[in-house]
């Protein structure tokens, strides 16, 4: 064989060879320009995520989004065929036992409620969580009302029966309807921690504590009583996935700061608070749930939360 012959082999194999090493990428190395139509099926090593060993992902509702984001990126499948595999419906406080149990290897979930954080604590179990993002909780009435800024004394004063008249924050004479959620919510666990009247919440007056998000919302913009409707949920799921609400009822200014993702991600809108990715302590290390979990808090999983607009700490991207 000749030398030249030799060298065009050489060069043709040392082709192939650099070809092989970049058809798979590092998630620790591929820079935050990847976009969800990447698949990311190699995230460590050798190991390789199918439908089949893929975990079992549930979660907060407003997390729904992100969680068929990642799958979908993930596995290099769409979205629609992405939420055949995960599960985010119920109360955060279920889901938190629901991982606790074994039903669920990994959770993309708003913070526990206490009587999620006393029944982990009686399982024994450990759970590991990592903030991925940040949420606010955020107050609204009927279009109509002529308010348009609350302050956290008056939020206070309203929830625990001090003030019950619209006439005395700015408003036109009429009773407020002030509607609860369900105390296993995710959105009720953010009020608890953030509002934090303790046992100076009011026990809400029949038909006025409700179960779901969307319930809350129907009953702010829909119900014949809305004009003097208030109540709350979390900014994330109001404006990115029930928006057509805002035809009928708006958001309220809390201390002057309207609730944008720059003011939540700085911090100056005041009732913030972080969403986690969360598996079981105890997953091994090469677990699907684990390398997944991983991949979530990488730069990569970093930069999908922003891409699917959620609220990111201004201080955590520094």
């Amino acid at each position: 064989m000749t030398m030249k012959r030799t060298l065009a082999i050489l060069l043709v194999l040392s082709m192939l060879l650099l070809c092989a090493c970049g058809a798979q990428p590092d998630p620790a190395t591929t820079t935050t320009e990847t976009t969800t139509e990447t698949t990311t099926s190699n995230l460590n090593g050798n190991f390789e995520f199918t439908k089949e060993n893929y975990p079992r992902m549930g979660g907060s509702l407003a997390n729904l989004p992100l969680g068929q984001a990642v799958t979908a990126t993930v596995l290099g499948i769409s979205r629609e065929d992405a939420n055949e595999l995960i599960t985010f419906e119920g109360s955060t406080t279920d889901n938190y036992k629901a991982i606790v149990d074994g039903e669920f290897d990994i959770l993309l979930a708003y913070e526990p409620s206490e009587e999620a954080k006393q029944y982990i604590k009686d399982s024994g179990k450990e759970l590991e969580m990592t903030p991925i993002g940040v949420d606010a909780l955020v107050f609204i009435c009927s279009k109509d009302n002529a308010v348009q800024s609350l302050t956290l004394d008056q939020i206070k004063s309203i929830y625990s029966g001090k003030t019950t008249n619209w006439s005395a924050i700015g408003g036109s004479k009429g009773e407020i309807a002030a509607y609860q959620r369900n105390p296993d919510s995710g959105s009720q666990t953010l009020f608890d921690k953030l509002v934090n009247l303790g046992d100076d919440l009011m026990t809400p007056p029949e038909g006025r504590q409700v179960g779901t998000m969307m319930g809350l919302l129907e009953a702010i913009a829909d119900y014949d009583d809305s004009k003097n409707a208030l109540g709350y949920t979390v900014y994330y799921y109001l404006t990115n996935m029930e928006s057509e609400k805002l035809n009928r009822a708006k958001i309220l200014a809390v201390d002057g700061i309207d609730p944008t993702n720059d003011s939540i991600g700085d911090g100056s809108y005041p009732l913030t608070n972080d969403f986690y990715v969360v598996i079981r302590k105890s997953a091994e290390e090469n677990s699907p749930e684990r390398v997944l979990y991983n991949w979530i808090c990488s730069e990569q999983g970093a930069e999908l939360v922003k891409q699917e607009n959620y609220p990111v700490r201004v201080a955590a991207e520094k």
